[in-house]
């Protein structure tokens, strides 16, 4: 998402594994300035109220939720409980924001109805932005995104793995609705 938006703005991203609400806020005091035109802020979690926390301090305007999953058990007990702690996000976007869903992911797309800000879904299978052709080599991977007004372009990256094409398809539905 950084390289891609760092086309066309000033973009100042959390760096490494910052993604706690004292790693962002190291961020926020060490880096970022006025110049910049875009923050984005990798929020992880742990526990509920982790990404609320997170949200509370750089009031996101966007968001994106790549998938809800079985990681971090331990901590919440349930996937219920990852997928309110993740959703922490959406619930914290202004009414004129955008909430960025993976549709391919099931949990997302089951509360895709209760979400009240403006969504924009992506995937390799469902979404508005999807994927398709994907071809995997020992160089990485070749496929195509289609955009929700038909328009289609083809990318390349030395990642593999399906996962990683349906990341770099929300992050191609975040730049090209920026």
């Amino acid at each position: 998402l950084h390289a891609l938006l760092s086309a066309r703005y000033n973009v100042l991203m959390t760096p490494e594994s910052y993604n706690t609400t004292m790693g962002v806020v190291r961020t926020i005091r060490e880096r970022l300035k006025p110049s910049h035109q875009i923050f984005i802020a990798e929020m992880g979690a742990k526990n509920v109220g982790d990404i609320k926390e997170i949200c509370d301090l750089v009031s996101p305007r966007y968001g994106m939720i790549t998938a809800v999953g079985e990681q971090h058990l331990e901590t919440f007990g349930t996937v219920e409980a990852i997928a309110n702690t993740k959703f922490e996000l959406v619930d914290a976007l202004p009414q004129d924001g955008v909430a960025f869903l993976n549709a391919d992911n099931a949990v997302i797309r089951e509360r895709l109805a209760s979400v009240t800000v403006p969504t924009v879904t992506y995937g390799t299978a469902e979404g508005q932005y999807v994927a398709s052709d994907m071809h995997f080599d020992r160089q990485g991977c070749r496929f195509t995104v289609t955009a929700p007004n038909g328009e289609q372009c083809a990318f390349t990256t030395k990642l593999l793995g399906g996962h990683n094409i349906q990341n770099l398809t929300g992050c191609i539905a975040v730049a090209h609705t920026l």
